[in-house]
């Protein structure tokens, strides 16, 4: 067993990847806060990726705290 590293609960997060591409990979992914809800959540805005390294970008992304994510550009 591993000692709790951070003392605030943790939501779960659903991340769901839509691809158009296999090699390499592209699509768009989404993080959603309700497991329940529909297929493709309307209110937020998926994120687009290609490549191996734009879909670790994404993830990043989508599972970054609001606020600590770069400015575009950056």
């Amino acid at each position: 067993m591993f000692p709790a590293t951070r003392a605030e609960t943790v939501g779960l997060v659903e991340i769901r990847i839509v691809l158009d591409i296999v090699e390499p990979p592209a699509g768009r992914l989404w993080a959603v806060r309700d497991p329940g809800q529909a297929d493709h959540p309307r209110s937020e805005q998926g994120i687009s990726f290609t490549g191996w390294l734009g879909l670790l970008r994404a993830l990043y992304e989508a599972t970054a705290e609001p606020g600590s994510r770069p400015s575009p550009g950056s």
